[in-house]
């Protein structure tokens, strides 16, 4: 049996028991969530035979999202995502004994539906494809400088390089959430109006969430970048960034702030670090695995699911295929080697 709320308010405590470790799916986010983002979320309970809650799900619905948005064309459409309104690597389902029904339903909805962020699997009525792989740092380093050394010498050398380019920049940790000002949030959407692959535009107001700790760097002209973390039991999560680009060149302000949570979540103990989506090569080159994650489409017309079917192997996200030894010790090195020259790009500034 499948049932539908529309408030977060409204779903019973074993929805979180539900959703594990998926905190964007945990019933207080959701309802931070509805504040900063009234998208018409819809929050969907599936029962098993015995009426235990056992796989539940979120829907949301946008228009003029680009379905060819991992390719050179443009083609807007109006899509239920069964995902959280904001881009994270999590995916807006958890499923137990009753996965089959809930994919049943959403085959069902009208029109264009995609579930976002899959493990690998079968998805059956669905075509599926790749979407943005995951970028994800193992800590095992007693402290930063072990990190450092850990690294070849033309990483370590070039990350000494971006410590002392930003050595003039001062570090806050914001104390209240109205600290998160205009002008911070301009640097949030320079990074939006750069990218290349957007799917929403988040308010200020998700900034001044309870949930997160906001790191700013800054001189003597104001802020110049911040970094928003998340604290998920022993992950911790990189979520969004803002940079000034017109002095990023000089302070290396984008690298410093990824060096700077590398540093935070050794000092503070945390088991992984989830560095996101987008900016691949940047990510890898701090040393992160690279987990594939997959996208789920359907659409109702059958006509139209055909064709995406045949047209998903083009429209699927495209990973990057070098990987980086990153590490001396074999033990941290990624699979399969292959070295490009270190300054070649540091990808695109999104988190």
């Amino acid at each position: 049996m499948i049932t539908v709320e529309q408030r977060a308010a409204d779903l019973p405590a074993e929805w979180d028991d539900v959703v594990g470790d998926n905190v964007y799916l945990r019933r207080d986010f959701l309802a931070f969530m509805e504040r900063c983002d009234d998208c018409g979320q819809r929050y969907h309970l599936v029962r098993d035979a015995a009426g235990r809650l056992d796989t539940v799900f979120m829907t949301y619905l946008r228009r003029g999202y680009n379905l060819s948005m991992f390719t050179p064309f443009d083609y807007r459409v109006t899509m239920t995502f069964v995902y959280v309104p904001l881009s994270v690597t999590r995916p807006g389902i958890a499923w137990g004994s009753c996965r089959d029904e809930a994919l049943a339903y959403i085959r069902g909805l009208r029109g264009y539906t995609l579930i976002l962020n899959l493990p690998e699997g079968d998805y059956p009525g669905f075509a599926t494809g790749l979407t943005c792989s995951q970028c994800v740092l193992e800590v095992r380093w007693p402290s930063f400088e072990d990190y450092l050394a850990a690294l070849r010498s033309h990483y370590r050398h070039r990350y000494r390089k971006a410590l002392k380019a930003s050595a003039g920049l001062r570090l806050r940790w914001l104390e209240r959430p109205e600290e998160f000002d205009e002008e911070l949030y301009g640097l949030y959407l320079q990074v939006v109006g750069s990218s290349r692959l957007v799917i929403e535009t988040l308010s200020l107001e998700f900034f001044r969430g309870e949930f997160f700790r906001i790191l700013v760097l800054e001189d003597d002209a104001g802020p110049q970048g911040f970094v928003q973390l998340l604290a998920n039991g022993d992950e911790l999560i990189f979520e969004f960034v803002g940079v000034n680009y017109a002095t990023n060149h000089t302070y290396d302000t984008y690298l410093r702030m990824l060096l700077e949570i590398v540093r935070y979540g050794i000092e503070n103990g945390f088991s992984t670090i989830d560095f996101g989506q987008t900016a691949d090569d940047t990510k890898l080159k701090l040393g992160c695995d690279y987990p594939e994650l997959y996208a789920a489409l359907h659409h109702s017309n059958p006509v139209v699911m055909a064709i995406a079917r045949k047209l998903a192997p083009r429209l699927e996200y495209r990973p990057l295929a070098t990987r980086f030894q990153v590490f001396k010790d074999p033990g941290g090195v990624l699979a399969e080697p292959i070295e490009l020259p270190l300054d070649r790009g540091y990808g695109e500034l999104a988190s």
